[in-house]
């Protein structure tokens, strides 16, 4: 037996945690044990250790057979998900069009709405597919898909029907600007199976309204401010904070000023990481550049964001865990479908012609733009093959990676800050233990 290669080992005071990232699992203990526990491991009989320990790490694959190829188990992972039949999910752009003008959004924008058409052949493609699944998914996306509501309402009551009709379980979310979140609209989405609405505010008053204006110049902070809390009870609310540069040092005073609105211990809030791409030259972002943090300085920023956020009873997004493919664009059985019927593999490239993989008319169409997203293999990548994030990243973001300008961006911030997660994971454990009753 041997040491996974996936170990990460974190000191912490009087204990030591040992994470793998193929199970996820963590396992706690006094930190002197951890020295004779690893000479034992690697062969050293004489070295005292605890039986029960050594059957834990190895329950939890931090132990392993001398001849176990942990690479191939995760390949395993990897083309198995990534084929899963079980389950449909599609991103439908309900508008492309979009109320707000934010300077770093990636999307080349244009005024359109899912017209009756399309929803008559996207309807076409659910039917044919929910005959041979299990689970069917949605992510309403946008643009800004509350400009498209009525479409996303009478789908999503079509999408209902069917899944119910075939025996498939359904399920929804939505990524919008908020904006036009009032109480009423959350009413309607939850009534129709939307589980989670992300919403973003990039900073107080001051710093949001420059960086997300109406597209009249408008600022929208004390709207959505508002909006955030009258639905907070209706439908779960994630606020992501989009970091950058520009407003970095700011991230501390929105967090404290959610929670003087009382939205700690009803919201969860999360950063994300602005990344200006090449989807469209004629898009905000593509002149938007020098703010953008390196994905190192991000991972930075996500554990301070992280821990404050923690102190002040935010429900926070857990430290990444094990994955298989790790998104929509690398899945055999998921498509994003545009405002006029084109389809795209990934959220990052709606709007750009080029990326466009076919459309409902004529779908499937397998072609060269299809096969770069369903053959792309991070086990072929050395620096994917070595890397310690391999098990919760497993490649990362696809379109970042086959984009040189992008490709230090596509990691798991786990590549960076591994300890400090692992650490976290491990004290968000024992605190849950601690609040058990009994």
């Amino acid at each position: 037996m041997r040491e996974s290669r996936y170990n990460v080992w974190v000191e912490d005071g009087p204990l030591v945690h040992v994470y793998n990232g193929v199970s996820g699992r963590t396992t706690s203990m006094p930190a002197d044990r951890r020295e004779p526990l690893q000479r034992f491991i690697a062969g050293d009989d004489e070295a005292p250790a605890d039986p029960g320990l050594l059957e834990t790490m190895a329950a939890n694959a931090m132990i392993v057979a001398d001849g176990a190829d942990e690479l191939e188990l995760l390949r395993e992972r990897y083309e198995s998900t990534r084929a899963n039949p079980d389950r449909f999910h599609l991103t439908v752009v309900t508008s492309l069009g979009c109320n707000l003008d934010c300077p770093y959004c990636f999307e080349a924008k244009h005024p359109s709405l899912l017209d009756d058409e399309v929803q008559r052949q996207l309807l076409r493609l659910v039917d044919q597919k929910l005959s041979r699944v299990r689970d069917f998914g949605v992510l309403w996306y946008g643009g800004e898909p509350l400009v498209g509501l009525p479409a996303l309402l009478s789908l999503s009551d079509e999408f209902i029907a069917r899944a119910a009709a075939a025996g498939v379980a359904y399920e929804a979310d939505i990524i919008t600007n908020g904006h036009l979140l009032t109480a009423a609209t959350a009413r309607e989405l939850r009534a129709r199976g939307v589980r989670n609405a992300q919403v973003t505010i990039d900073g107080p008053r001051e710093v949001h309204d420059r960086r997300r204006p109406l597209a009249g110049g408008r600022g929208t902070f004390d709207q959505l401010l508002a909006n955030v809390i009258a639905v907070a009870g209706i439908i779960d609310v994630a606020v992501r904070v989009n970091l950058d540069s520009e407003n970095l040092d700011q991230a501390p005073q929105l967090l404290h000023e959610l929670a003087a609105a009382g939205l700690a211990g009803r919201i969860a809030v999360a950063p994300g990481h602005v990344v200006a791409t090449k989807v469209n030259p004629l898009a905000p972002s593509a002149r938007y550049r020098t703010a953008c943090l390196p994905r190192s300085a991000f991972a930075e920023a996500e554990g301070q964001f992280a821990e404050l956020a923690d102190r002040l009873g935010f429900a926070t997004i857990a430290p990444p865990g094990p994955t298989g493919a790790p998104c929509t664009a690398v899945r055999d059985n998921e498509l994003v479908i545009g405002t006029r019927g084109e389809i795209y593999k990934c959220t990052e490239t709606v709007g750009d012609p080029g990326e466009v993989i076919g459309n409902l008319r004529s779908w499937p169409q397998p072609g060269d733009r299809l096969s770069k997203w369903l053959t792309y293999d991070p086990f072929a990548d050395a620096d994917c093959r070595s890397c310690i994030a391999l098990p919760v990243c497993m490649g990362g973001c696809a379109y970042h990676s086959m984009n040189a300008s992008l490709r230090d961006s596509r990691c798991s911030t786990f590549r960076f800050r591994h300890e400090g997660q692992v650490r976290r994971l491990a004290r968000r454990g024992s605190a849950e233990v601690r609040r058990r009753p009994g």
